[in-house]
């Protein structure tokens, strides 16, 4: 076998008393499933959550786009912040 992977299932199958294979096989099979369908359940969750989230703050930014904040408006402290980081 080439595959590395291929070669560590087969290592990892082999590692099983005979009778016991077939149901390893059965529950490293069910665990991919699961583990597959539970990541994309989530990826759609997180989906949903930035599509709605994003209409939200497309409408906060206007209000705050429109206020002109001058740099002489902002306290030298802040203004030195990030140059002593």
């Amino acid at each position: 076998m080439d595959n590395p992977r291929h070669r560590e299932a087969e290592a990892l199958l082999a590692q099983q008393v005979s009778r016991q294979r077939s149901e390893y096989v059965v529950n490293s099979i069910l665990t991919a499933y699961q583990t597959e369908s539970l990541e994309l359940t989530v990826r759609q969750a997180i989906r949903d959550e930035l599509r709605n989230a994003v209409p939200q703050l497309q409408a906060a930014l206007p209000e705050e786009m429109d206020a002109d904040v001058q740099l002489s408006d902002l306290p030298g402290s802040l203004i030195h912040a990030l140059e002593e980081l």
